[in-house]
């Protein structure tokens, strides 16, 4: 007897991370080959996660703040629910967010997503155009290469 596969529901609950998140959040960060060794368990109060009914962390969205601009850093969503909105849901979720703090411009680098994003409102810009407090953070000096997409987004 076969059973039909289970379809993850796409309404899962989003909410900012905890420090208990960081095992969760990490193991799926890696999983997707994005940067966590600049991650401390203090970095989880500038992420969401995103949770199924079992209450395992099955996406997560971060940002780095810098003045009024922020850099959108580790959106991943686990595997086997990609392509259920639910990395747009959180992408929308970190906004709002960012907006509350008062936040201007969003930044982010991507080398897989560039699609996804422009989906999204952000457009490509040159690291150049990108501020200089921005352009400091650890995955524009080390963490992601050169040949990363840079896009920003107004908020």
């Amino acid at each position: 007897m076969t059973h039909p596969m289970r379809q993850p529901t796409p309404d899962a609950d989003i909410a900012p991370a905890s420090p208990q998140d960081f095992d969760e959040v990490v193991a799926l960060l890696d999983a997707a080959a994005l940067p966590t060794e600049d991650l401390e368990r203090s970095s989880m109060a500038q992420f969401l996660v995103a949770r199924d009914e079992s209450e395992k962390v099955i996406g997560t969205i971060g940002v780095e703040r810098y003045g009024r601009a922020a850099l959108l850093r580790s959106l991943v969503v686990a595997p086997e629910i990609r392509n259920l909105e639910l990395g747009t849901r959180l992408v929308s979720r970190l906004e709002a967010r960012c907006r509350s703090w008062a936040m201007v411009d969003l930044f982010l680098l991507t080398t897989t997503a560039q699609d996804f994003f422009a989906r999204q409102g952000y457009q490509a810009i040159e690291r150049e155009a990108i501020p200089a407090a921005v352009r400091a953070a650890a995955e524009f000096t080390r963490l992601c290469p050169d040949s990363a997409v840079c896009m920003t987004k107004s908020l």
